[in-house]
């Protein structure tokens, strides 16, 4: 009996110690299954969280590659250097060392054809007459003026020696076609205002003859010296 009863406690003993170590077991199990989960999730959220910041660096580059590109290429300019480009161009265009394109006037000089006595020299056009029309175009506004292709800048001298005009030095003839960019009813109204040149050279029978034009090609300035302070420099425009 006594065998029985120890028997039997054992067998209780041993199937409640059984039980508990079954339940430490799963216990641990689920807590290393929990730590695990843990350590998988805090990963997968450092890996998001690298890739993540790994495509914004990579936008990054591609988008200064990019601006390198372009850079390179010429495609960019900055702002100052746009400004510094509108600026050349400007005084490049003003100074007269670059061709320049516009809508204005196309004038053209003709020696009279009439000859009512006196010196025949009156009927001719001279330096002076020239110099006069490019006075009033530029103080009109005119950008730029030419004269029978030479560009007419600060020290242009417009001279007359006996029948022979030159400007720039180079000689010229009748016709003389004097080109402005410019206000063109403007550039216009200057020429024909009373008592202006116009009216000052048609009693002599000289032809003064003024057309608009949209595209009036200016060409550059040729000379080798520009701003050189000379007398003839002086006499011009």
């Amino acid at each position: 009996m006594k065998k029985n009863q120890i028997t039997a406690s054992l067998t209780v003993m041993c199937t409640f110690l059984g039980l508990i170590i079954g339940v430490q077991f799963n216990t641990v199990k689920m807590q290393t299954q929990h730590a695990d989960h843990a350590r998988l999730s805090e990963l997968s959220a450092s890996l998001q969280q690298l890739q993540t910041e790994h495509e914004a660096l990579k936008k990054k580059y591609d988008k200064q590659k990019q601006l390198l590109e372009e850079y390179e290429n010429g495609e960019i300019i900055s702002a100052q250097t746009k400004s510094l480009i509108t600026e050349n161009q400007r005084l490049r265009a003003f100074s007269g060392v670059a061709q320049l394109t516009g809508s204005g006037l196309v004038i053209t000089m003709k020696d009279s054809t009439k000859n009512m006595g006196g010196d025949p020299n009156a009927y001719v056009i001279h330096a002076e007459d020239i110099m006069q029309v490019v006075n009033e175009l530029f103080v009109a506004g005119a950008k730029a003026v030419s004269v029978n292709g030479q560009r007419i800048v600060a020290n242009t001298g417009i001279t007359c020696a006996g029948s022979v005009i030159t400007v720039n030095g180079v000689r010229v003839a009748a016709p003389f076609e004097v080109r402005a960019i410019g206000d063109a009813s403007v550039l216009e109204g200057a020429l024909k205002f009373p008592g202006g040149v116009v009216d000052n050279l048609s009693p002599w029978g000289i032809v003064i003859e003024i057309k608009y034009d949209k595209e009036v090609t200016i060409p550059a300035y040729t000379q080798s010296v520009l701003w050189e302070d000379t007398e003839e420099g002086r006499d011009g425009a």
